[in-house]
């Protein structure tokens, strides 16, 4: 009876969880939002990892993922939540494996600019767009270069911030959670 129970809770927070990521992806429909509303779902999705385990997460990750391309109209919100930021910070739980920080960091640096290239791609290829470099033409022919050292700033950034998120998170409200959910 417990295996049951703990089955159907699982279950039923993975759904609320999912629910909660794709009403928040429906945010981005806000033309600032585009970029900040997939890192904070992907920041909810995590929260699975806490209660659960990176598997739950995953399976959250990849149903939010599904009903995000069949319900939001944001395409370049959709790709970057699927190709980095619906995974990536369940995925900081098995890179904190690496004990040596700085190539822990290098292979973090390489997942995130992979992803980006290959969300920029497909988005390229299925929408293409005249004008992606808008804004950058004082830098010329670099203005590749600046958008993507742009973006890598930004990256560490996110770092940055997702580090302090989840501490505040598991310091902060996941004893609250915990002790509702007993």
């Amino acid at each position: 009876m417990k295996k049951n129970y703990r089955l159907a809770f699982n279950v039923a927070f993975c759904g609320i969880v999912t629910a909660l990521a794709v009403v928040f992806m429906f945010l981005s429909i806000i033309p600032s939002f585009a970029y900040v509303v997939p890192a904070f779902s992907g920041i909810v999705i995590w929260t699975v990892t806490q209660h659960m385990n990176v598997k739950w997460a995953y399976l959250c990750y990849g149903a939010s993922c599904l009903i995000s391309l069949m319900l939001i109209p944001e395409p370049e919100a959709n790709l970057f939540f699927v190709f980095f930021f619906g995974y990536y910070p369940t995925l900081c739980i098995l890179l904190e494996k690496i004990k040596n920080k700085i190539l822990r960091f290098l292979v973090k640096l390489v997942i995130f600019n992979a992803a980006v290239v290959l969300a920029y791609n497909l988005l390229v290829i299925l929408f293409p767009v005249e004008d992606a470099l808008e804004g950058l033409e004082i830098f010329g022919d670099l203005a590749i270069y600046a958008f993507w050292g742009f973006g890598n700033i930004a990256f560490v950034i996110y770092e940055f911030a997702l580090i302090t998120l989840k501490d505040a998170y598991i310091k902060l409200i996941k004893p609250k959670v915990a002790a509702k959910l007993k």
